[in-house]
């Protein structure tokens, strides 16, 4: 299983600097720009949309700080415009991790969830909230923690094979699982009220979240993903392997360090914010390059940042009683998954 390599095409312009050049797609760029539009108008529906329906006129109104109603204040500004931006930068910071785990191992299937990542951090967390009696802001140094340990359990189990292949997937999974039983037999040794508010946030809900809970993620996201596009470049020659992205002139192992690093403390982040959500690491990316016909970090947070908002606006709405978005997420990543391995497998056959 390989990821498509990114050659340049008739589309492509490549602007240089004395000491740096980067590649502009006209393709990824127009594309970059309906995503950026359309999650600009999802953002809208969802500030309105609810039990309690906000008209465009008092949205506006709002939003300028002179709500027509107190209710119109405590929906759009209390809960709704809170809420929403925290759905966009966790499903930013995961889909923009799992293209550059997709890109450093080659492989399609590779994503934060897939091989422990997500998991590791959830222990971290856990471990801090329901052991140590730690609060939220604390569980967030337990998730980076609980990360960085799984990637450098995987970085030393993959080291001789590489972070590709199907080693990787099948470490990633048993390391998962591990994490995931460790999860579980904290769960049971903590009081039912407890375990069932974890239960809750390990799923990956956004219930509750507000403005508090904004800050840690988007400080994150601005810090680490400046660093990511400007080692996107090593990433795309890296593709094509070691041998010919060293005698292309990156430097391979400090390159994957620092965007296997920067990757993990993203998701370690996203999962301490809302939970582990799962799959939007793993079909962003994808979604991203049959788009833009390339690997782009920009699509892939635009692509995973409107996945994540689309699926909490379906999770709070279309049932009877909302429900975490992570059941959405699980839902529609495992036909995706499903839908992957079988293709997967027809072109192998």
């Amino acid at each position: 299983m390989s990821l498509r390599t990114d050659a340049l095409t008739a589309d492509d312009r490549v602007v240089r600097g004395a000491r740096w050049s980067f590649r502009v797609s006209h393709r990824t760029t127009v594309v970059c720009g309906v995503l950026a539009g359309s999650l600009l108008v999802l953002l809208i529906a969802a500030l309105m949309i609810g039990e309690y329906v906000v008209t465009p006129v008092a949205l506006i109104e709002t939003l300028l700080g002179r709500p027509p109603e107190r209710l119109d204040g405590f929906f759009v500004l209390g809960r709704r415009l809170p809420r929403s931006l925290v759905a966009i930068v966790v499903g930013a910071s995961l889909a923009i991790a799992g293209a550059v785990f997709q890109s450093l191992t080659r492989n399609p299937l590779a994503s934060p969830d897939v091989i422990g990542i997500s998991s590791g951090a959830s222990v971290g967390a856990v471990t801090v909230m329901l052991v140590l009696g730690g609060s939220l802001a604390q569980a967030a140094l337990g998730a980076v923690v609980g990360a960085l340990v799984i990637a450098g359990v995987i970085v030393l189990f993959t080291a001789r094979s590489g972070l590709h292949g199907v080693q990787l997937i099948l470490t990633g999974v048993a390391l998962s699982a591990t994490a995931m039983a460790v999860v579980d037999y904290v769960l049971t040794q903590v009081f039912v009220a407890s375990a069932t508010t974890a239960q809750t946030w390990l799923v990956g809900s956004l219930q509750g979240r507000g403005w508090d809970d904004l800050l840690p993620a988007l400080i994150a996201l601005l810090l680490i993903v400046p660093l990511m596009i400007a080692a996107a470049p090593d990433a795309r020659m890296m593709a094509l392997g070691d041998s010919v992205s060293t005698a292309l002139g990156v430097r391979t192992v400090r390159a994957r360090w620092v965007l296997l690093a920067a990757a993990t403390l993203l998701v370690a982040v996203a999962v301490a914010t809302a939970g582990p959500i799962s799959f939007v690491a793993l079909i962003a990316p994808h979604i991203a390059r049959r788009l833009s016909g390339t690997t782009s970090f920009l699509a892939s947070g635009l692509v995973g940042a409107l996945l994540l908002l689309a699926s909490d606006l379906l999770a709070q709405n279309i049932f009877p009683a909302p429900i975490p978005v992570g059941v959405v997420t699980i839902t529609v990543g495992g036909a995706f998954f499903l839908w992957l391995l079988w293709r997967e497998g027809a072109r192998r056959g």
